[in-house]
This record gives C-alpha cells, sequence and structure tokens, in this order.
C-alpha cells in the first residue's frame, strides 16, 4: 500500500472520529477522500430504499448523481446487495451485468462494489469505479471493506439514537395520559356523583310518578351513572396506588371480619348472576395489622370478578387459613379460567384477555386487578395467579401475620 493511500486512511479515520457516529458526516469523508483509491474516477455510498437503491454519497465523476433513485434490480450495485457479496466489473462494455449506456455517461469502464452490512442485512454498497479497464485488484477490495465498517456503525448509532428518541418520546406520552387521566377523573368525579344521586331518587319515584317507558329509560341511565361512578372511582385509586398518595391506616383486625363483610356486600351482585358465594373459614380468629377498608376492597375487585365470570349455578369459594406466618386468602371460580398468553398482563392497567371479555356480558374497566395488586402491595403482602390450577381461575392474597415477615413473591411456589 502507498504511503498516499496509507495517509488517506488516517485522515478518514481522523474524520470519522470527529463525526461521532453521525452516518452522514462519515459517507462524506469516505467518498471525498480519493487518494485511498487513487486510480478511481468516482466513488458513490447507494443505499437502499425499498425496491430501490438512491445515491447517499458521491464523488468525483458521480457527484451530481446524489439523490439519483434506481430499481434495485436493474444495476451491480443492486446484485450486490441482494446478494450479499462484493462484486467486480472488469469491463463495463463487456459485462451483461451493468448498463453501458448508463456507466459511459460518467466514464465507467471498471468498478468494485461492497456491501455494507447492518444487523444481518445488506443496507447499500460502497463503489469505487475507475475510467479504465480492470483498474482494481485484491489490496483495492480490503480498503473497500476496511471502509464500510464506519458506515456500518453509522446505521448503529442512527439505531440507537432512534430507539433512545422513542423511548423518550413514548416516556412523555404516557405522563401527559396519566395525567390527563387523573384531572379528568378529578374533575368528573362530583358531577357524576350528583347525578348518580338525583337518578337514584328518580328511580325511586319513578314507580308511582311516571310511565312504565320513562320509568325505564330513568333506570338504564342510573345504572350506567353507576357505572361511570365506579370508573372515576377506580381511575382515582389507580392514580392514588401509583402516586403514592393512597392512605392507609394499619389497626389489628380478624381477618374473618373482612371477609364475612366481603361476602355480605357481594351477596346481592352474586345472587343476580345465580352464583353462590361460600366462606371457609377457620373456627378461630386471624389477627393481623392491616388496613381493613383497603383489604376489603381489594378481596371484593377478586370476588365480583369471579362472580362475574363465573357461569349460573357455579359457585364462588372464599378460604382463608394460616400458614408460615403468613394468612392466604384464596378465591376460587368455576369460569373460563385466564389464558397462558394473557398472563403475564394479568395485573397490567386496563386489561382484559379476549377469552374473558367473551365469557361476559356484563362491561369491565381492567383496573380491578392493577387495583387488588397495589393495595396488597402496600398491605405489605402479595396476590398471584395460582397456575397449578387447572379449573377456572384461583387468586390468593398473602398477607404477613405480626411478628412474621413481609411475604415475598419470589419465595412463593408459582
Amino acid at each position: 500500500m502507498g504511503i498516499e493511500r496509507f495517509r488517506g486512511l488516517i485522515t478518514i479515520q481522523h474524520a470519522i472520529g470527529e463525526a461521532r457516529g453521525d452516518l452522514k458526516t462519515v459517507m462524506q469523508a469516505i467518498v471525498q477522500e480519493r487518494s485511498v483509491m487513487p486510480q478511481s474516477n468516482g466513488i458513490v455510498v447507494e443505499l437502499r430504499d425499498g425496491d430501490q437503491l438512491y445515491y447517499a454519497a458521491a464523488s468525483g465523476a458521480s457527484a451530481g448523481l446524489v439523490g439519483l433513485r434506481l430499481p434495485l434490480n436493474a444495476s451491480l450495485s443492486g446484485l450486490c446487495i441482494l446478494s450479499g457479496e462484493p462484486l467486480y466489473c472488469e469491463d463495463s462494455h463487456t459485462d451483461p451485468r451493468v448498463n453501458r449506456a448508463a456507466c459511459d455517461r460518467v466514464g465507467l469502464r471498471s468498478m468494485i462494489v461492497v456491501p455494507i452490512p447492518h444487523q444481518g442485512q445488506t443496507v447499500g454498497v460502497l463503489k469505487y469505479h475507475a475510467d479504465r479497464v480492470d483498474a482494481f485488484d485484491e489490496t483495492d477490495f480490503l480498503i473497500a471493506h476496511l471502509l464500510v465498517g464506519p458506515i456500518a456503525v453509522g446505521f448503529s448509532s442512527i439505531a440507537e439514537a432512534d430507539a433512545i428518541r422513542a423511548k423518550v418520546d413514548l416516556q412523555t406520552i404516557v405522563k401527559l395520559k396519566e395525567q390527563l387521566v387523573s384531572t379528568v377523573s378529578h374533575e368528573l368525579r362530583t358531577p357524576v356523583t350528583s347525578i348518580a344521586g338525583s337518578l337514584a331518587l328518580l328511580s325511586k319515584a319513578a314507580e308511582t310518578e311516571l310511565s312504565d317507558k320513562s320509568a325505564s329509560l330513568v333506570e338504564i341511565a342510573s345504572r350506567n351513572a353507576i357505572r361511570l361512578k365506579h370508573l372515576v372511582n377506580d381511575l382515582l385509586d389507580m392514580d392514588r396506588i401509583e402516586s403514592g398518595a393512597m392512605s392507609f391506616t394499619f389497626i389489628d383486625v380478624d381477618l374473618r371480619t373482612v371477609l364475612r363483610a366481603v361476602v355480605e356486600e357481594n351477596g346481592p351482585f352474586a345472587n343476580e348472576a345465580n352464583v353462590t358465594l361460600e366462606l371457609h373459614e377457620p373456627q378461630g380468629p386471624i389477627a393481623a395489622s392491616t388496613d381493613r377498608d383497603r383489604l376489603f376492597q381489594a378481596v371484593t375487585n377478586l370476588v365480583s370478578n369471579a362472580a362475574k365470570f363465573s357461569g349460573s349455578g357455579s359457585v364462588v369459594r372464599i378460604t382463608l387459613e394460616q400458614s408460615d406466618g403468613s394468612a392466604r386468602i384464596r378465591v376460587s371460580d368455576e369460569g373460563p379460567g385466564v389464558p397462558e398468553e394473557f398472563r403475564s398482563r394479568l395485573f397490567d392497567r386496563f386489561t382484559q384477555s379476549d377469552h374473558t371479555r367473551e365469557s361476559t356480558s356484563l362491561p369491565g374497566t381492567g383496573l380491578g386487578l392493577a387495583i387488588t395488586k397495589g393495595i396488597v402491595e402496600q398491605l405489605g403482602g402479595v396476590v398471584w395467579l395460582d397456575e397449578t390450577v387447572e379449573t377456572g381461575a384461583t387468586f390468593e392474597i398473602v398477607l404477613p401475620l405480626p411478628g412474621a415477615q413481609a411475604p415475598a413473591a419470589s419465595a412463593i411456589n408459582l
């Protein structure tokens, strides 16, 4: 290798270092340094764009072709991309793979074309061409191979920068969405509560003072107002959990009384669905230091879900037992269960599997399990789906008892 070619490589290396991975600057540095291939009368970087190639950077006789687009299958460069192999044209006047007229326009008689790899694909080529026949040898191929490396690195930098930018944009969108949900929920709470209360009063008067058709419309409006109120409350609870603003008051509680209240509260809903709630509890008390109302809310979410997704005539079993210094609350239903492919997202916000959505006509928000998980974790416990149960779905809440360490999810036999 001549001293001038070596100096040219050093110049390119210095320019690439200054470019800090910027692809456009790297390509320009390579095509402008003609000394590394002194016999060439033009240097081109062609990049793939779908089924086309375009001249991304060029110098010498091809300098005026930057931006030119050609079909991928109409040139030696396209063949190089499709094959992934370096190619050599010894003479454009006798090589059937090239367009002689196009080559003559830039004084091209011979050329080498080297593929640019990126993530297992060929994204473009580096091409050196000369105005004489058989102008290139193995050393020239070696130099060209060396120079496609920085171009490939430039592509990686672009991909990394795009990924970082996409991540930042996504985080911004998520934050704005959460702020919107929080603001709208707070603004809706008062009017929705007022509407629900007014419709409830109107429903009582509807039996005697309104026609059957009007009474039916009031009843429909009342039910939907209650649904909307529950949705707003769920959104507010989710916002409080995520912001750490949900308040908890820990007192000594007999967990049996909490579960009895859950069964009593959910009894009418279960009866409407023709589902039986069965409570299985120990004879003696199981005392825990917890927030009674929040635990009631968490277990109610599990029980109401179980009743919703169980068929008519089914039984939902709520079981309380003590083992290994922890209290275990299990809620088992006889519904369709949780599809295996959905289990990883089971406790995410606003998620419902198509399988469970098709199993009931009752609407849901997809927030219940996310709220339950947030509450139980704030109570020092864990909640999980028992995947060993093959029929229906069984959820278990594990809470620490006085003197015991908080249970860890990794210590539970999943």
